[in-house]
């Protein structure tokens, strides 16, 4: 049984399946899981019936979210029970446009009670599955690298982003391989081998997991090869070389294995079936624990980032521009911000701006509305962003947003739905789940790739602030949070300037700007500003970390520049302003 619901509600779906069920006589009792199929792509089907499919071993609430972020707001639903849904029951939400900025408020209502939720992302996997919004409040997260269309950049994001509960097909796609592999390895005499070589396509991740594992268990680094013949692609083979001679594994067949010993006339075909996208989701639906196995061998796959002065590194090396005093400082810097933002949005049809508090930075973002006139930046194009957020109640003098609502928000005409503002303390979420919150939206506004590859922006200008002890953003010294760099947006606790609950950005996107201009002013911050043009030092000098993909400019007045060996007026330089007033 069909129904569809048109501009509908999560109660409203709620209701008519519970109809639904007391009409046709449809029991939930067996249901034992709700998964969510994320369908970011144009085709839902084949996830969806490899999920009917797998319904059979598994009867689930099956939720599938299509949806289209460029249509007008509203949702749509289609209901699926008894026969057309499998052994579950299946729910398909056609969301639209500000829908998908509350996708968990959403969801919440249709979930089976007192059960396990996996979300899959059949392609378009996010970079941190544990931070998206449906992943936060799942148990397991499943992906599909192979199904995104660089699968090897997005196995690199998905290390990055790792956390306990992750897993990817990729990975499941090699269940049967390396089982046939561990006994094959048994085959007497046993020893251990001098050479390991996987046959197979070098940009598979499947190949990469499968050759990482074996060099992780064995101490033996693994070759990949590429196979003599075209097999399309997935692992086709495995080679041991031992002292007693060769153990090859080849699949010559899409049903069959084939095991090659040295010195047998014949080669032994093993029964090994390709398997199709239900079995693989139903592998992964039969364990709900997290797999370790696959942690520790896509961390062996793929380095990751262990400094976090990484991130700034190879790019070009700061300016700076000194001013006689702070207004001055503040009327050029916006003066330039603008003129990058009317450049970004000529370019690519809107720009995204990080605003920062502080004296300084308020003086900026008031100096914002005559700039914007001057150069004639569309307001309604911008994105308005914050690098970091005092975790108090909605309209305290605190909040960085407050400091700068009547002087800029309300001073030019921005879109209020581009006016993106970190939740409060009277949200009604905790500081966890408020920067989880952040980070998610800054995700699905098109961040997530560039803040998890090097040399890709997201930004186009990022306002910093810096404080006396050089710290930028809530990113302080020596403090043990701004080593949370896996998120977009972190929770920052014990905030050794009050007050002591914030919420900021993390590193990797504080270094995913085109443009990055760092603010100063007063003789108090003189050694600071000295201290952060040395060499980049997250630990100890936050500020000397944050670094733009086309430049990184300070803008200083002569009491804060007094330390700098050349103190002298700069400008942005003559490549950075060209490009800006184009």
């Amino acid at each position: 049984m069909i129904t569809t619901l048109n501009d509908t509600t999560a109660s409203a779906i709620d209701k008519k399946m519970t109809e639904m069920r007391e009409t046709f006589g449809v029991s939930t009792l067996s249901r034992v899981l709700t998964l969510i199929i994320v369908a970011t792509g144009e085709d839902i089907d084949a996830p969806l019936q490899a999920a009917v499919k797998a319904s059979h071993e598994h009867p689930s609430r099956v939720i599938v979210v299509d949806a289209d972020t460029e249509a007008p707001t509203g949702l749509d639903a289609e209901i699926r029970v008894g026969r057309d849904a499998g052994a579950g029951e299946i729910i398909i939400l056609r969301a639209r446009g500000e829908v998908m900025t509350s996708l968990d408020t959403l969801i919440n209502p249709l979930l089976l009670p007192d059960s396990p939720i996996v979300t899959w992302w059949p392609e378009n996997a996010p970079s941190s599955p544990m931070h998206d919004t449906l992943g936060s409040i799942s148990q397991r997260r499943i992906t599909d690298a192979m199904a995104c269309p660089e699968p090897l950049a997005t196995m690199k994001r998905l290390r990055r982003g790792y956390g306990s509960g992750d897993s990817d097909l990729s990975w499941a796609r090699l269940t049967r391989w390396r089982g046939l592999v561990a006994s094959a390895f048994e085959l007497p005499p046993q020893s251990m081998p001098s050479e390991i070589v996987v046959i197979g396509d070098a940009e598979d991740p499947s190949t990469v997991l499968m050759a990482a594992w074996l060099s992780m268990e064995l101490g033996v680094e693994a070759e990949i090869q590429a196979p003599t013949i075209a097999r399309g692609p997935g692992l086709v083979g495995v080679r041991f070389v031992r002292e007693d001679g060769r153990i090859e594994l080849i699949r010559t067949a899409p049903d069959s294995v084939d095991l090659r010993l040295s010195g047998d006339q014949e080669d032994q075909k093993i029964p090994m079936v390709e398997r199709g996208l239900d079995e693989l989701l139903a592998e992964e639906l039969r364990r709900l624990d997290p797999d370790e196995v696959y942690g520790e061998t896509l961390a062996h796959a793929f380095s990751g980032i262990e400094d976090a002065s990484t991130y700034a590194e190879g790019k070009p090396a700061p300016a700076d521009v000194v001013s006689a005093s702070e207004e001055e400082l503040s009327l050029r810097a916006a003066d330039d911000i603008a003129a990058l933002l009317a450049a970004a949005i000529r370019e690519r049809g809107e720009a995204h701006l990080v605003v920062t508090g502080g004296t300084v930075g308020t003086r900026v973002a008031a100096a914002l509305p005559r700039a914007f006139s001057a150069r004639q930046v569309d307001a309604s194009a911008v994105h308005v962003w914050w690098g970091d957020e005092r975790f108090v109640e909605d309209g305290s003098p605190d909040r960085n947003d407050e400091q700068i609502r009547e002087s800029f928000l309300e001073a030019v005409d921005l879109n209020p739905a581009k006016v993106h503002r970190v939740p409060s303390s009277t949200s009604g979420m905790s500081l966890e789940d408020a920067a989880a919150w952040y980070g998610q939206q800054l995700d699905r506004a098109g961040g997530d790739q560039p803040f998890h590859t090097r040399g890709q922006a997201f930004f186009d200008a990022l306002l910093l602030g810096m404080g006396p002890d050089g710290h930028v953003a809530s990113l302080f010294p020596e403090h043990p949070d701004q080593g949370r760099d896996a998120a977009s947006a972190i929770a920052v606790h014990d905030s050794p300037k009050p007050p002591p609950e914030r919420v900021s950005m993390s590193w990797p996107v504080l270094n995913s700007a085109r443009h990055v201009v760092l603010l100063a002013a007063g003789e108090e911050k003189a050694g600071a500003v000295r201290a952060a043009h040395g060499g980049i030092d997250p630990w100890n000098v936050p500020a000397s970390s944050v670094r733009g993909l086309e430049s990184t400019t300070w803008y200083l007045d002569e009491a804060s520049a007094a330390e700098l060996e050349t103190a002298s007026a700069g400008d942005l330089g003559d490549a950075q302003k060209g490009s800006a007033e184009d």
